[in-house]
């Protein structure tokens, strides 16, 4: 059982680009790992897996724009800036050439990190493989895709930015994360982590839905798939190998994800089938949210990438 955690920890607030990053350095002994999270949620997100993270020195942060991190005024979320984000956390802190962990959208901006820095030494992406590239949806054409990802994206931004009752969110996250097996204290935190007073009263989620478009918009066109095999440096692809809850989606955003889920899968079993440097991995009882479904099982993948490569 996880301890409750103060879900406004911070222990280094860094100057970047865009305003105040909020840091949470865990310490640790061993080499250097920036753990990176995914859209709408926080750097809270790796607290199942730090039991399972002996000889590592962890540092998480918020992305901008979430957690208790300053939004960008001018709305900018394309790689470039998210880049000069983390290379002034590594600054800050001192980190000595990190290998860098993220999910989803971290997991992302992991890959962006290795190709754009020839001296890192590693990274890990869990289960943030793009979407943006037509061929990643088998039996749908571009045309048909873009429309698809299009509705998918209104869908989204169009959710309740404000609540009248903050009780109602943690109720709500607490109950999902018992449903799921997940630590309901940390669930709950995360939230309190994105909360904001609303003009007007009430408490607005960050980042707001509406933010979602421009949190894709450096995907579009982007194929991480050729990203990874460019890379120089050992990558490890992890996937949540069981299919999502997709019943309550419409029609035609459904069909679209379980395209994109099929391309996925195709993708992976081509890079498990080449000899180089990107090992893809798939978990069959985790779903995208797979450090929180399977955390000790995710953080062992971890140590054998970072510790495994420190060895050599």
């Amino acid at each position: 059982m996880i301890d409750p955690i103060d879900p406004y920890r911070t222990t280094a607030l860094v100057d970047g680009p865009a305003g105040r990053i909020a840091v949470i350095d865990h310490g640790g002994h061993g080499p250097d790992v920036l753990l990176l999270h995914g859209a709408n949620r926080t750097a809270l997100d790796w607290q199942a897996l730090l039991p399972h993270l002996p000889g590592l020195r962890l540092v998480a942060m918020d992305l901008r724009g979430h957690g208790r991190s300053q939004a960008p005024a001018d709305g900018d979320y394309g790689w470039a800036s998210h880049l000069a984000d983390v290379d002034a956390v590594i600054q800050a802190l001192g980190l000595r050439e990190p290998w860098l962990i993220g999910h989803s959208l971290g997991g992302m901006i992991a890959v962006r990190h290795a190709a754009t820095h020839p001296g890192c030494p590693g990274i890990v992406d869990l289960d943030g493989f793009g979407s943006g590239v037509p061929s990643l949806y088998p039996g749908l054409a571009p045309g048909e895709v873009a429309a698809r990802r299009a509705e998918q994206l209104a869908l989204y931004a169009a959710l309740p930015a404000v609540s009248a009752d903050a009780g109602e969110l943690l109720a709500r996250a607490r109950a999902s994360a018992k449903r799921l097996g997940w630590a309901p204290d940390v669930e709950e935190a995360g939230v309190l982590r994105s909360l904001a007073p609303a003009t007007g009263g009430g408490v607005a989620v960050r980042p707001a839905p509406s933010t979602l478009p421009a949190l894709m918009a450096p995907i579009d066109g982007w194929d991480m798939f050729a990203e990874v095999r460019s890379l120089r440096c050992p990558v490890l692809l992890v996937q949540g190998g069981r299919t999502p809850e997709l019943g309550h989606l419409p029609g035609r955003v459904r069909e679209l994800t379980e395209a994109l889920i099929a391309g996925i899968g195709r993708e992976l079993a081509a890079l498990r089938a080449e000899a180089g440097h990107v090992r893809a991995v798939s978990l069959d009882r985790a779903a995208h949210m797979l450090h929180l479904d399977e955390p000790a099982v995710v953080a062992a993948l971890v140590r054998e990438a970072v510790l495994g490569d420190a060895r050599h």
